[in-house]
């Protein structure tokens, strides 16, 4: 039951490390790779407006993370500011440590961008019924209650001429 407990920490450390991202520096946004493996992973859901690419290659550079186990992050640099990198590493070393990976991917419903106080905000709903976390025998850490809808709300910074996810908030929801 604890290794449960700490696999939904797992999960939930983004929402929780998020919130208090800012607006400081960041790094070039990411290859056209990854906007096509993006436009793949959130069934054609890709744009043409790069506001909210900046978003799918954020979602699609952290299931590479997930899927990896945690080894793999440097795509993660290019997608996010230093800060958010920073706190999104916490939960790639717990995921190495704890022998934990996804199984598939997230899955953008929709996204929209809106204009807020402290930037562009993008929302988004995503589903992760096909992105199970296992251990390194298999089997399923989160249980069968862990809710599979999420909300995004993620500001979205230019940085060099291109635009990258600063941080935000991720709340469960049926959306």
């Amino acid at each position: 039951m604890r290794k449960r407990n700490l696999a939904v920490a797992a999960t939930l450390l983004p929402v929780l490390l998020l919130q208090g991202c800012g607006t400081d520096s960041g790094i070039a946004a990411a290859a056209p790779a990854a906007h096509k493996a993006t436009r793949a992973a959130t069934s054609d859901l890709g744009s043409d407006d790069p506001v909210l690419n900046a978003y799918y290659a954020y979602r699609t550079a952290l299931d590479v993370m997930m899927r990896s186990g945690g080894s793999r992050t440097t795509q993660l640099e290019a997608v996010m500011t230093p800060k958010m990198y920073q706190a999104i590493s916490a939960q790639a070393k717990y995921f190495r440590t704890n022998k934990l990976h996804n199984t598939g991917l997230t899955k953008v419903v929709w996204a929209k961008r809106t204009l807020a106080s402290n930037g562009i905000l993008i929302s988004a709903c995503y589903d992760t019924t096909s992105a199970r976390t296992v251990n390194v025998r298999g089997r399923g850490v989160l249980p069968n209650t862990t809710p599979t809808r999420w909300l995004d709300q993620m500001r979205v910074v230019t940085q060099d001429s291109r635009w990258i996810v600063d941080g935000g908030t991720t709340t469960p929801t049926a959306c």
